[in-house]
């Protein structure tokens, strides 16, 4: 585990992307582009970006989490047979479904299948979007606008806020949460009325900040929700899985371990919160599942290839029985 060392040359024989961006985007070392909108807590002037010829670089350990995420691109692309088939959880606008893809056809050229799970509305069409700005045509893989969950059972869900990344059901929908929103409706000054917008428009109305301080604001919805069983049914075979679903990772993987085991190879969770991340690791390792990468969230790190820091934990996983 965490054998760093192992992966300094993963990135030989990728040459980093040079060209020309168009204003307003971002570019990466694989040459995908971004609109630099779909990154509003990271970009507060996109129209300061692009338009001219760019020089990139290929990821360093430095770069902290997206490096994990560029080697597990590499990595699964280069161990595909026949048909590349990725799953990407909370898939925001796309970036690890096109960066995988990217790598495939790059460096093992196969038909590919894309899973991508999203259920914020605007997102959704930034994904769309996203791909259609790198060349792959949408309606050739499953695009998926629903919450992910232990069950089909609707969820309360924050929409709003695009391309934050910070919606997830783990904190809106359990019991707590459900008891809070009853309370605060039958408060309010028109009970009737809420009572109507969430039987006719399946919202509360109720707002949450998802990132305290951030002004990061969402309305709590009544979302359809799906299984990992359900995605993992129709396929034979998944060669990559990534997920960040903002600590609902606690409750999408535990009840499919098994059915995981039979279906993927390869799993990379951007884990959030520490005693999530200690279960998941705990919970692969107890199933047989070759522990790669876990370095814990909100935390520094060293290694063999040099210093990182973490906000989401990392825990890549690979299924030597497939």
């Amino acid at each position: 585990m965490n054998r760093l060392e192992e992966f300094a040359d993963i990135f030989n024989g990728v040459k980093p992307w040079v060209g020309f961006v168009p204003k307003g985007h971002l570019v990466d070392f694989l040459g995908i582009l971004t609109d630099a909108r779909f990154q509003p807590l990271s970009v507060r002037d996109p129209s300061s970006l692009g338009g001219g010829q760019i020089e990139t670089r290929l990821p360093v350990i430095g770069d902290g989490e997206a490096w994990f995420e560029a080697v597990n691109w590499i990595a699964a692309a280069r161990a595909a047979r026949e048909r590349f088939v990725m799953i990407t959880l909370g898939a925001c606008f796309g970036a690890q479904a096109v960066g995988s893809y990217r790598a495939v056809q790059l460096l093992n050229p196969l038909p590919c299948l894309l899973v991508a799970v999203e259920p914020e509305p605007a997102n959704f069409l930034w994904l769309h979007r996203h791909l259609r700005d790198n060349g792959i045509d949408p309606d050739a893989h499953w695009l998926v606008p629903l919450a992910l969950s232990d069950g089909n059972d609707p969820v309360f869900f924050p929409v709003g806020s695009p391309g934050t990344g910070a919606q997830n059901c783990f904190s809106t929908n359990h019991a707590d949460a459900r008891r809070y929103y009853a309370d605060q409706l039958i408060a309010s000054r028109s009970p009737k009325e809420a009572l109507r917008n969430l039987l006719i428009k399946n919202t509360t109305g109720l707002t949450k900040d998802l990132v305290p301080g951030a002004n990061v604001m969402a309305e709590i919805k009544s979302l359809s929700a799906i299984t990992l069983r359900d995605l993992l049914g129709p396929l034979p075979l998944v060669d990559y899985l990534e997920s960040d679903i903002q600590q609902s990772e606690a409750i999408v993987f535990p009840p499919f371990i098994d059915l995981l085991k039979r279906k993927v190879r390869r799993i990379h969770i951007g884990t959030h919160g520490l005693d999530t991340h200690r279960m998941l690791h705990e919970l692969f390792a107890a199933h047989g599942w070759e522990i790669v990468f876990s370095f814990a969230p909100n935390a520094k790190h060293d290694s063999a290839l040099g210093g990182f820091e973490t906000n989401d934990g990392v825990l890549t996983v690979l299924n030597r029985d497939l």
